[in-house]
């Protein structure tokens, strides 16, 4: 026979009877209609009343049997509202009714997928990381998680600016390099580098050729030009995220 247990509703205070096929589940009292959750703390096991002796008599001469009525048929059951209600019987009802008052149970439902780490609902049900506690099903890890404090504007200012910064540096270079390209010839005429007599080609003659100038910038200003640059595309278009400051 099925152990019973008392199980007392938080809101009316009527102390109801429940089985222990119950435990995990939820019942709803007869009462108030309060959802109450059924767990091994808060149900205490019935205490049975000993047993009364009970008096052996003398067996008496049966009186004559009395034609027996026919029972009128019981009224047929109320119909439950919610059909995914389960139903057992409180033992110790107050009402005077020659049945015990059923209860419902909720079904929790047992096909709902769940977390294996957290118990709570996968959203949606097909999804490989919990969202509630980050556990993984494939890799059955579960991933860190921290708090930390969202980026303000001054956080933006100091990430980006340097950056920024990176990339007007290496335009510069560039446009350095492009007029010194356009116009070196026209800066190194009449100075002393430009030679008294033209060249073969009739244009002016330099003791020093002004492509050995344009190469000479060119040297000094490749390498800041792919620094700047490198640095400046990771840090406003890679890694444009400020730092995580973490809650203490």
């Amino acid at each position: 026979m099925a152990t019973v247990f008392e199980l007392p509703c938080p809101k009316c205070e009527i102390v109801l009877k429940v089985p222990e096929t119950a435990f995990g589940k939820k019942v709803k009292c007869k009462h108030c209609g309060e959802i109450i959750p059924v767990n091994d703390k808060t149900t205490a096991p019935r205490k049975k009343s000993p047993a009364q002796p009970v008096s052996v008599s003398k067996p008496q001469a049966a009186p004559p049997k009395a034609p027996a009525a026919v029972p009128p048929p019981p009224p047929p059951a109320p119909a439950t509202a919610n059909p995914s209600y389960k139903k057992f019987l409180d033992d110790d009802s107050e009402e005077d009714t020659a049945k015990p008052t059923p209860l419902g149970v909720i079904d929790e439902g047992q096909d709902i997928p769940r977390c294996p780490f957290c118990a709570k609902e996968l959203e949606p049900p097909t999804a490989i990381v919990c969202i509630h506690c980050g556990f993984n099903n494939l890799t059955r890890t579960r991933a860190d998680s921290k708090k930390v404090w969202a980026p303000d504007a001054s956080d933006w200012i100091h990430h980006l600016a340097p950056g920024i910064l990176a990339l007007l540096l290496a335009i510069g270079l560039i446009t350095l390099n492009v007029i010194c390209f356009l116009n070196m010839r026209d800066w190194m005429t009449d100075t002393f580098l430009q030679k008294d007599e033209k060249g073969p080609d009739g244009e002016i003659a330099f003791y020093v050729k002004p492509g050995a100038f344009i190469t000479f910038i060119l040297a000094a200003t490749i390498l800041p030009i792919l620094k700047a640059a490198q640095f400046g595309i990771k840090r406003c278009f890679i890694n444009y995220m400020p730092e995580e400051k973490v809650k203490v």
